[in-house]
C-alpha cells in the first residue's frame, strides 16, 4: 500500500443526497504535479464504469473556481447562460473532453461580519412592511417544533423543485416529518448548530418562507448559509429578505464571534442574488455544475424560479481560501 505521499490522486463516487436513484455524483481529485499524465482520465472512466454498473442513468461532476473570467475564448458559459468559467482549468478541460455539458454555474459569496451598523434594521423594516400584518416569523435553534415538522418538510421538498438547478436532473427528493427529524439529529452529530427562520402565513396557520444558518460548533468564526425558500404563491412580499433578516439577527445574537457567513446561489438567481447583494454578500468564487447522460431519462425539470437559495450538491465541511474556489466541497 502506498505512503500517503505517493497518492496522487483519489476517486469519489457517490448517490446524492436525495431519494432519486438515476443520477450519480463522480469527483475526481489530481494532484498539479501529476496532471496531464492520464490519471485523472483513468479515475473518472472508473468512476463513470461504478455509477453505471450501479444503474446510474445521469452523471453529476462539479469543478470549483475563483473570479469569474470575461466572455471570450478563454471562458465557457453555463446552458443556462448565466456564469462563465475558464476553459483552460484542469477540471473544465477533462469534463469537456468526456462529455459533459456545463450546466450550472453558482456564484460563492461571502458576508463579512460584523455588518455596518443600521443596516439589518434598514432592509428588516421595509421588508416586514412589504409582508404585511398577514406574516409572522419564527425562530428555532437546533430544533424543529413537533408541530411544524410536516410543513417543514414541505418546504424542504420544493426546494428540490423551486429551486434553481440550470438543466441538472436532480428531480424531486421528497421530504417528511421522520426525514425533518433525522436531519436534526445529524445536525447534532455533526457537531452542527442551525438558526431556522420561518414565515407564517397567519390566515391559514401555514409556512410561506424558510431559511437556515448552520455553523460547526468547534469553528466559531465560520457560518453557512443553507437553504432559503419562499412558496411561489407567498412571492412578491419580500419574504426572502425577510426572514434572511431575521435569522441574521439571531446569528448576531447567538453567535457574536461569528465573522463569516458563506452562500452559493446559482448565477441566473438574480432575484436571491440581489437580496444577497443588499445584505452585503461578495463574490468569493464560483461553482461549476457538469452532467453527462449515460442511458434513458426523462428531461430535466424547468431551470429556475426565482426565491430560493439553494447549497450546492455534496459539500464537505471545509473553508477554502476565498480567492481559490467556492466554500467547497460545497453549501453550496
Amino acid at each position: 500500500m502506498p505512503a500517503p505521499h505517493d497518492v496522487v490522486g483519489h476517486l469519489f463516487v457517490c448517490r446524492p443526497l436525495t431519494s432519486n436513484t438515476h443520477l450519480g455524483e463522480v469527483y475526481v481529485f489530481v494532484r498539479p504535479g501529476a496532471r496531464r499524465h492520464g490519471v485523472g482520465t483513468a479515475l473518472l472512466a472508473l468512476g463513470e464504469r461504478l455509477a453505471v454498473d450501479a444503474g446510474r442513468t445521469v452523471l453529476y461532476s462539479a469543478t470549483a473556481h475563483g473570479t469569474e473570467p470575461p466572455a471570450g475564448e478563454g471562458a465557457i458559459e453555463a446552458t443556462t447562460g448565466s456564469g462563465r468559467v475558464p476553459v483552460d482549468a484542469p477540471g473544465v478541460r477533462l469534463a469537456l473532453a468526456h462529455g459533459y455539458a456545463l450546466e450550472q454555474v453558482d456564484r460563492h459569496s461571502v458576508l463579512d461580519l460584523p455588518m455596518p451598523p443600521g443596516l439589518l434594521d434598514r432592509l428588516g423594516t421595509a421588508a416586514s412592511a412589504a409582508a404585511g400584518d398577514d406574516y409572522r416569523t419564527l425562530t428555532w435553534t437546533d430544533e424543529v417544533p413537533d408541530v411544524w415538522a410536516d410543513q417543514v418538510a414541505l418546504l424542504f421538498t420544493r426546494m428540490s423543485t423551486d429551486a434553481p438547478v440550470g438543466g441538472v436532473d436532480y428531480g424531486e427528493d421528497p421530504w417528511d416529518a421522520p426525514r425533518v427529524r433525522t436531519w436534526v439529529r445529524e445536525r447534532q452529530e455533526r457537531g452542527h448548530g442551525f438558526l431556522m427562520t420561518v414565515a407564517e402565513h397567519v390566515p391559514t396557520r401555514t409556512l410561506a418562507a424558510f431559511t437556515v444558518l448552520e455553523h460547526p460548533w468547534d469553528r466559531p468564526a465560520v457560518v453557512h448559509q443553507e437553504d432559503t425558500l419562499v412558496l411561489h404563491e407567498h412571492r412578491g412580499r419580500r419574504l426572502g429578505m425577510h426572514v434572511k433578516v431575521v435569522n441574521l439577527r439571531a446569528l448576531v445574537e447567538a453567535r457574536p464571534q461569528a465573522r463569516r457567513v458563506h452562500t452559493g446561489n446559482a448565477e441566473e438567481n438574480t432575484h436571491m442574488l440581489a437580496i444577497n447583494v443588499a445584505i452585503g454578500f461578495r463574490p468569493a468564487g464560483t461553482w461549476a455544475s457538469w452532467q453527462k447522460r449515460v442511458g434513458a431519462r426523462s428531461p430535466a425539470p424547468e431551470t429556475a424560479r426565482p426565491g430560493t437559495e439553494r447549497p450546492e450538491t455534496a459539500r464537505p465541511d471545509t473553508e477554502q481560501p476565498d480567492t481559490e474556489q467556492p466554500d467547497q466541497e460545497r453549501d453550496a
